[in-house]
């Protein structure tokens, strides 16, 4: 009996709901084909006769399909779970068949079933009558009070009937899952669900409430559950009816006291909130306050000061329009289109309409923006007689009055100044947003979407396929007489002011700096205002260099991608969209986005020489000097046609590309002038210098040639050197060539005495200046001290190495200090120390830093800037020197005590 009850209240639901359309085909066709075997005819569109022809199993695969996107989904989903485990498909088939043998547990399986809290939460109330009518031994029906006492059941205080039970609850899984994740974590005490008016907080609550209620699991976590509701108003096809309701938290306390004594008077006596709140401090209870942005807008502390008041094992769950810093927030977003098409047919059907096209269901959700109440309000006109689109106008705007009346206080901070933009601006898109407010991208699309959920704000598309905003009529009226706007307003007016300050500001900046139409980070004056303040964005961001947060590139990335859509054949965005990727070190979209910007601007040197350094760092040197040489041949390595940094790159890089290419004869050949090459015969001379050098490599048993071109290498560089001093490029290959160059001290090459000692006194004069301008380098490394020994021990008359001050060789004898110098520096108050620690450079050439200690073993932290001759003498000290010294105390046992003033004692 209540196997056949289970499968006759199944396929009874699934005919009530008339959901052949949710029968896939194949489905149906193997339905149909099973029963023509049988020899029996059945029509595709006969849902009694198919239900009839079909399997158990089959007729719950219905069932599911017609509950999926409700709240009954998991439940259906659950009860065929329950069937499979306890094997209610064989029993079916032993009922079927009288020869096969029927266990006694086959029985309890049955009754196990229809106990079980989802026959009830799925109102299958037959099945359980049958199982209770088995239990009496009768096929009678038991009385009421029989069938409605599910003693497992949480005590509460729900209503008996919920408005949106006629439709059933569509399209809220993800939402019920994250109440029942949210609610089962002890910590969380104040629970907030948190959406505008209209989206169905009330109705999620209600039927969440409801199944908790009836699931045996939080029997033992909750004692009771009480539900009260602060809604003073609701809307109706007449117009928005005022409710008599709770407006302040003392009548909130009245509610849950009776609701509380209801439940609980049987065990205790209590005579007021207080008085329960203290007795029941031990009970785990739920109350639920519906609608709380009514009381949250003048009464926020009280409320505060409410829930501090629980017990901590209570729990406060809400629903409001408002958040609430202090909850734990369960975000409630519109229907998706499919739920909401679903509720308008389920709604229309339930008010006895069924034929109704699927493009007006569409019509309705899309015009309600998904919006159940907006849904439902649009029908219940249409049914008083409008047509659909005086409906819809007409719906829009009584919920956008009924809403906004306390939906303004509810709103967060930035959608009501994007109100006030929308409004002051006219019908911006979400760049003018971005550009006009001092909010980020995120916020503002939060925003909007917040707004465009209540219906304030209607989206619409301008000529060039962007997204724009405006305000209905009713709305523009109610920001227009509303003083609290007025404030909002002149804020708005500042941020305007604000970006124009900042405008004008990067505008005196590239004027200070000189920058011209060359350098990256200029911005012409006649660019527009959005543009312009978007690429002082950029510049601002990338001028951070190394510390640039990527989270801001990002941010940066997606304005102008936004930009992009609307202005795609705008080069000078496009340029600069591509040093966002650069700086990402995103290579392949750096490129793509520089030839884009190159196809709307061919002759823009900057945009050449962009794509010219993409090729050489990504080692296409053939590609790059391409570029190069056309610089070259128009002049640009010149200043003065172009600027002091565009012309030293393509100087300095054509000459990379030439050397990296094996082109030296080229080189030798182009830079036999060098010295005459005007603003960078340093940077020429350095590439002929390294291009002469690879010449010697792997032919060092060619004396006479070789000591030609070193000669030629060294004075080259000797004279880059004293010209122009000791630049990046000049030392990086000066070190290369210095060490490359030690062969010639190999007596088996047979190198002369002259070119030897020419070497030698190029190192004596010039390695240590070189060696202190290189990062990674330092002159006291391992290395250096053993490629200098190496020279220094190599015998040769009169060797430059012996007489340098910035090298001691390990054999010298101690350093004799002047005595007489060491009496006179402590009596003038200085301590003599010994450095015992110089520490490995930073990447700066050499430690800025070291250590030292007195005769004590006392601690000192000797820096740089206290030396009298600073770096011109502190790379001459090394580990053992004695120095005098002035100092402050640290303040710390364990910390070295700072030098204040640092003198090097006389020697002899």
């Amino acid at each position: 009996m209540i196997v056949y009850e289970l499968e006759k209240s199944l396929g009874n639901y699934v005919i009530e709901n008339e959901a052949i359309h949710t029968i896939s085909d194949s489905s149906l066709d193997s339905i149909i084909e099973r029963e023509k075997n049988r020899g029996f005819e059945l029509e595709k569109d006969n849902l009694n006769l198919i239900i009839e022809a079909s399997y158990l199993d089959e007729i719950f695969n219905f069932a599911i399909n017609i509950t999926e996107g409700s709240s009954l989904n998991r439940s259906m989903i659950g009860l065929k779970q329950l069937c499979s485990i306890l094997g209610i498909f064989d029993i079916r088939n032993a009922v079927s068949h009288p020869n096969r043998p029927f266990p006694d547990c086959y029985w309890f399986r049955a009754a196990t079933i229809a106990s079980d809290p989802l026959i009830e939460k799925l109102n299958l109330s037959s099945v359980r009558n049958a199982l209770n009518s088995a239990i009496e031994e009768n096929l009678n029906t038991p009385p009421d009070e029989w069938l409605h006492n599910v003693n497992w059941a949480i005590p509460n205080t729900l209503p008996q009937s919920f408005d949106h039970e006629i439709t059933g609850l569509l399209g809220r899984d993800k939402e019920f899952k994250d109440l029942e994740t949210v609610l089962s974590k002890k910590r969380n005490n104040l629970i907030a669900i948190v959406a505008p008016g209209g989206i169905g907080k009330t109705a999620l609550v209600l039927q969440y409430l409801k199944d908790l209620s009836l699931n045996p699991s939080w029997a033992d976590k909750l004692s009771s559950i009480v539900f009260c509701t602060l809604k003073n108003e609701k809307l109706t096809a007449d117009g928005i009816e005022a409710i008599d309701a709770i407006v302040e938290i003392e009548q909130i306390k009245e509610t849950i006291f009776h609701d509380l004594l209801k439940l609980y008077s049987d065990k205790y006596t209590f005579t007021n909130f207080e008085e329960a709140v203290e007795i029941l401090e031990e009970e785990n209870i739920l109350i639920c306050i519906d609608n709380l942005e009514t009381l949250l807008v003048d009464f926020q502390n009280e409320f505060i000061d409410f829930n501090q008041s629980l017990p901590i094992k209570w729990k406060l769950l809400v629903t409001s329009r408002i958040s609430i810093d202090s909850a734990t927030t369960v975000p409630l977003d519109p229907l998706g289109k499919r739920h909401a098409v679903n509720l308008s047919r389920n709604y229309l059907k339930k008010r006895g309409v069924v034929d109704f096209k699927q493009e007006d269901l569409e019509r309705i959700a899309d015009a309600a923006n998904n919006n159940p109440l907006a849904i439902k309000l649009t029908i219940d006109l249409y049914l008083k007689g409008g047509d659909i689109s005086s409906s819809i106008t007409r719906s829009q705007k009584d919920i956008a009055s009924f809403s906004y009346k306390n939906l303004i206080e509810a709103l967060k901070e930035n959608s009501i100044t994007i109100l006030e933009s929308i409004y002051a601006i006219g019908n911006p898109t979400k760049n003018d947003l971005i550009d006009f407010l001092n909010i980020n991208r995120e916020e503002i699309i939060e925003s909007i979407n917040e707004l465009s959920k209540t219906s304030l704000v209607i989206r619409s598309t301008d000529e060039y396929g962007n997204d724009t905003y405006k305000l209905s009529d009713s709305i523009r009226d109610l920001l227009l007489i509303n003083p609290k706007n007025i404030e909002v307003r002149n804020n708005i007016t500042e941020d305007i002011k604000k970006r124009k300050a900042k405008i004008l500001e990067q505008a005196s900046r590239i004027k200070q700096l000189g920058l011209n139409e060359f350098d990256d980070d200029y911005i012409p004056e006649d660019l527009e205002p959005n543009s312009y303040s978007l690429i002082t964005d950029l510049n601002k961001a990338l001028s951070k260099a190394s510390i640039t947060n990527v989270s801001e590139l990002i941010k940066l990335k997606e304005r102008f991608a936004e930009y992009l859509r609307f202005k795609t054949n705008d080069w000078f965005l496009l340029f600069n969209y591509s040093r966002i990727f650069r700086e990402l070190k995103d290579t392949s979209n750096e490129l793509l986005y520089l030839q884009k910007a190159q196809e709307f601007n061919s002759g823009s040197p900057k945009i050449k020489l962009a794509i010219a350094l993409r090729y050489f760092y990504n080692s296409d040197y053939l590609d790059a000097i391409e570029y190069f040489e056309q610089f070259i041949n128009e002049g640009y390595d010149n200043p003065l046609k172009s600027n002091t940094r565009f012309s030293h790159s393509i100087t300095k890089l054509y000459y990379l590309c030439l050397i990296y290419l094996g082109e030296f004869d080229k080189i030798l050949e182009i830079t036999s002038d060098w010295k005459e090459k005007g603003n960078w015969s340093g940077v020429v001379g350095v590439s002929r210098a390294t291009a002469l050098k690879r010449k010697i490599e792997y032919k060092y048993y060619s004396v006479n040639t070789n000591e030609k071109l070193i000669s030629e290498i060294l004075e080259i560089l000797d004279s880059i050197f004293k010209s122009d001093g000791y630049f990046d490029t000049a030392c990086v290959e000066s070190n290369k060539i210095i060490k490359d160059s030690d062969f010639l001290l190999k007596d088996s090459y047979n190198y002369s005495s002259e070119i030897k000692l020419k070497y030698l006194n190029f190192v004596s004069n010039h390695y240590f200046n070189i060696i202190s301008k290189l990062r990674n380098e330092n002159i006291n490394s391992n290395d250096n001290q053993l490629f200098i020994n190496n020279l220094y021990v190599y015998e040769i008359t009169d060797n430059p190495i012996r007489r340098v001050k910035w090298f001691k060789h390990e054999q010298e004898p101690d350093i004799s200090y002047d005595l007489e110098h060491i009496e006179e520096l402590k009596n003038e108050g200085f301590e003599v120390v010994k450095v015992y620690h110089i520490p490995e450079d930073r990447g700066y050439g050499m430690s800025s830093f070291m250590f030292a200690e007195n005769d004590d073993k006392k601690q000192f932290y000797l820096s740089v800037n206290f030396l009298d001759e600073g770096w011109n003498r502190w790379g001459y000290i090394k580990e053992g020197n004695k120095l005098a010294i002035k100092y402050r105390e640290s303040g710390k046992e364990d910390k070295p005590h700072p030098a204040t003033k640092i003198i090097e004692i006389d020697t002899y």
